[in-house]
């Protein structure tokens, strides 16, 4: 998980665009914005990104919405 490139791509692309790369990137195997080498870090950052974004189009700030999202990610792995 590379927290920065989420950021960057929930900042950048809407909910439904990052959905988008998602579904184009699992069809064609070509990254249409590409964060990183490994394809499953790859996806994950797409459906990172739009996770984020909902926090974002929720009112959140940046670092409230990572510090959230953060928080539900620890709670899954723990």
């Amino acid at each position: 998980m590379d927290i920065k490139s989420i950021k960057e791509l929930a900042q950048k692309y809407t909910v439904e665009e990052l959905n988008q790369f998602a579904d184009e990137f699992e069809a064609s195997g070509i990254p249409p914005v590409k964060t990183q080498d490994d394809p499953g870090s790859q996806m994950s950052d797409y459906l990172m990104g739009a996770e984020l974004r909902v926090l974002l189009d929720q009112g959140m700030n940046i670092n409230e919405a990572t510090r959230e999202f953060s928080k539900r990610v620890r709670g899954v792995l723990t």
